[in-house]
């Protein structure tokens, strides 16, 4: 977790805004935020999204544009673009141009409006407030200028970001009781570095890789994300007849 998102965790009510809150922001194009960055992390409907839109599979994207790693607080595999050059320019950037545009990362896109929710997996001390809820927070922006005025929810409908994002809720449920999975596993004595090895693999390629993109993303991701939770509660109850 970074300073800055530790910092809205800690102070969350200065950065909150409300849905239909007006905030000053218009883009012009300069590309200052898609350099020096080394923070765009990627869900999974992001990599299918830019799998879509550049024709190329989900693997491809990971390899020509990612890096992966397993987080340091999380323990989970994390998804992360990777700047090119000493500017640290974002991979996407061509021309001065994004190349997937409309399709472009969910965090790119909502610039500078963040999200967060809270789950019922969550630990306690997040205190984000009621599982499920999806809350909206303004980051400083030191780009664009400050001519245009627009709700949030506006913001969100120009870029066809659902307002009550199902997809963003079942991911962070998802990723939460993910999580207590590897911990728990982590923490077991006689577990191999390599059997941990094929747990981030099995993670990885069930949520980030799995999908066709010529069918619809939400119905895989579920289908992926029952299919690896599942997975794992065989394995215990096998472990468990042991």
């Amino acid at each position: 977790m970074s300073s800055h998102q530790q910092d809205i965790l800690r102070n969350i009510d200065s950065y909150l805004i409300g849905i239909d809150d007006i905030f000053a922001f218009k883009c012009r194009s300069c590309g200052k935020c898609c350099k020096n960055r080394d923070d765009i992390l990627l869900n999974p409907r992001d990599v299918f999204n830019i799998a879509t839109a550049l024709k190329i599979t989900q693997e491809q994207v990971v390899e020509e544009y990612c890096e992966t790693y397993i987080g340091k607080d999380s323990r989970m595999p994390v998804v992360r673009l990777r700047p090119k050059g000493k500017n640290k320019v974002c991979p996407l950037l061509e021309g001065g141009r994004c190349i997937v545009h409309s399709l472009k990362p969910t965090v790119c896109a909502l610039f500078p409006i963040g999200r967060i929710v809270a789950s019922e997996h969550a630990p306690e001390e997040i205190g984000l407030g009621n599982p499920n809820e999806i809350k909206y927070i303004k980051n400083n922006a030191d780009c664009g200028s400050r001519k245009r005025k627009q709700t949030v929810r506006a913001w969100l409908e120009a870029f066809n970001i659902p307002i009550d994002d199902v997809f963003f809720i079942q991911w962070n449920k998802t990723i939460f009781q993910l999580m207590d999975i590897v911990k728990m596993y982590e923490g077991k004595s006689g577990v191999t570095d390599k059997a941990m090895e094929m747990l981030w693999y099995a993670i990885f390629q069930s949520l980030y890789i799995d999908y066709d993109i010529s069918k619809d993303f939400f119905t895989q991701f579920k289908a992926n994300a029952n299919k690896i939770l599942a997975l794992f509660a065989k394995l215990e109850q096998y472990k468990g007849g042991d």
